[in-house]
């Protein structure tokens, strides 16, 4: 059995070391992440972090933030990472849930991005959603 709940002041290590091994795990750098940047950003009104706990071990994390452009308001996934140990026993869909529960109280689409091919838990996670194909362009350094 877990919990869901926001984060706290007294967990931060706890989240550094779940963004630095989740992140790493999936090819990014963590000296690339500026996770002082990212916790502030965490408790900021337009964006919702969760954690997933079993007493004091945390089993995964979530973070999702609203976007909003004159013409849509969406709430989007940006993390979604469960410790290796803990996969296969409901915790990324608990923690989808959640999010997933503030989209429809908000009356906004979910948007999940980046899920990689080869991914196949993810992609089983999200087997309801509808695949929307868009062209993402990255401007390079000249």
């Amino acid at each position: 059995m877990f919990t869901i709940e926001k984060p706290k002041e007294i967990h931060i290590q706890s989240w550094k070391d779940i963004i630095e091994g989740g992140l790493s795990s999936h090819g990014f750098q963590f000296k690339e992440i500026n996770f002082d940047r990212f916790w502030t950003s965490i408790f900021q009104d337009d964006f919702y972090a969760f954690a997933a706990k079993n007493e004091d071990k945390f089993m995964g994390i979530i973070v999702a933030r609203i976007s909003e452009t004159y013409f849509q308001k969406i709430i989007e996934l940006d993390i979604l990472y469960v410790m290796p140990d803990f996969r296969k026993i409901g915790v990324a869909r608990s923690l989808i849930n959640k999010v997933e529960s503030i989209a429809k109280e908000q009356k906004l689409d979910l948007i999940i991005r980046g899920v990689e091919k080869s991914n196949l838990l993810a992609q089983k996670l999200f087997k309801n959603y509808q695949e929307i194909n868009r062209t993402r362009y990255l401007k390079k350094p000249d």
